[in-house]
């Protein structure tokens, strides 16, 4: 297990209870359904401007996970939000040891 920093960008036209719905969802591909994981740590950043536009979106909901993941389910989590048309960008970055 590593640790990384999850970076999510959401779709600003979400209303609060489908965001954290899909905050939920996001934050259970992170724990990979064990049990004995720790739950990542969600750092919300809120709404904020995009540098460039994407889908047609200029502003864009943060949220920062730190999370414990094992290097091997990364492509599966990252299937995952490729597929989720209300994540509009992530990113992981693996913390220095």
């Amino acid at each position: 297990m590593r640790e990384y920093e999850v970076t999510v960008i959401f779709q600003t036209k979400l209303d609060d209870e489908a965001r954290a719905a899909l905050v939920g969802r996001v934050s259970d591909w992170l724990t990979q359904g064990e049990t004995d994981a720790d739950k990542p740590v969600q750092n919300v950043w809120g709404q904020r401007r995009l540098a460039y536009p994407i889908k047609k979106n200029s502003e864009g909901y943060y949220i920062l996970f730190d999370a414990k993941l094992n290097p091997e389910s990364l492509s599966d989590i990252e299937r995952n939000m490729q597929y989720t048309d209300d994540i509009l960008r992530y990113m992981f970055v693996r913390k220095e040891q």
